[in-house]
């Protein structure tokens, strides 16, 4: 079967950088929406937050390592390097080339547990392709770029540990996620200082790793109190859950986690954890 769009195709839409899309209704709104639309044979004309990451993973296939090489330098031009204020596009473009198309699968639900199981999954052309965005982005110094790539890469692994029961996995997967944090600290991405602790216990969680995930959940609200930007729902929830775990699997770390930071902390993500702990435990029950 032939490509869907080619190389030059290709190499045109990743000239226009990663995408962050405004919706509003049917109507899309970007500075490239005339250009995008000369691409027919492009995923939805190359019109989505996250692109060019599902055409990226299309192509894997049909790319040499010269072709990969090309890419990466030209996403590399235009890879954020300060922090945005939104992760979204640059997350999903990461997600996107790993072939993933659904938000947190392993971790969401039964349904995409096993849809996932039944994938087979295999990222090898997808790292491949990763890997000399990597080191690309290592050679310019772009910490935050950094950061980006070894925190997907810890949900993939993480991902791999549950359905393999590979404890080898589980462990890498540690050990990216605590690399992303470094990299986050170099380029002061504030959300990593704390997110990805968060998803290192919720795959200790999954995998049954008592101790470990409340190591990394403890962590995950020590690191929010010093650090989170703002009290967002998406924060404030995945601090919800660190903290209804805390209360079930570890009551005197709980108790003091309370003493240090409730009434005390200025922390508006903190205050709002608190002022709502029964609301959002029972929002999460509810799920």
């Amino acid at each position: 079967m032939p490509s869907h769009i080619t190389y030059k195709q290709l190499l045109e839409l990743t000239s226009y950088g990663i995408f962050a899309m405004n919706f509003k209704g049917i109507s899309v709104y970007d500075e490239r929406l005339s250009k995008c639309k000369k691409i027919e044979k492009a995923i939805y004309k190359g019109l989505y937050t996250g692109s060019p990451g599902r055409d990226i993973y299309f192509m894997l296939p049909y790319l040499t390592d010269d072709q990969m090489k090309e890419l990466v330098r030209e996403i590399s031009k235009s890879f954020p390097n300060i922090p945005p204020g939104n992760h979204v596009n640059i997350a999903m473009f990461v997600r996107f080339i790993y072939g993933q198309f659904e938000k947190e699968g392993i971790l969401r639900s039964k349904k995409d547990f096993k849809r996932m199981e039944k994938e087979k999954l295999d990222w090898k052309l997808s790292r491949k392709f990763l890997g000399f965005l990597y080191k690309e982005l290592e050679k310019i110094n772009n910490y935050y770029g950094l950061t980006m790539l070894c925190e997907m890469e810890g949900h993939r692994l993480g991902d791999e540990a549950i359905i393999n029961k590979d404890k080898d996995k589980l462990k890498e997967m540690e050990r990216m996620y605590n690399k992303s944090v470094k990299f986050a600290c170099k380029c002061e991405s504030y959300k990593q200082f704390f997110t990805p602790y968060y998803w290192s216990a919720k795959y200790f969680e999954k995998f049954g790793e008592e101790k470990k995930s409340i190591r990394y959940y403890k962590l995950t609200i020590e690191q929010a109190e010093k650090y989170c930007p703002d009290a967002r729902d998406g924060y404030v929830y995945k601090l919800a859950e660190a903290a209804k775990y805390l209360k079930d699997k570890d009551k005197e770390g709980w108790k003091v986690i309370c003493e240090m930071y409730k009434n005390k902390s200025e922390k508006k993500c903190i205050k709002r954890l608190f002022n709502e702990m029964n609301i959002l435990i029972k929002d999460l029950k509810n799920k």
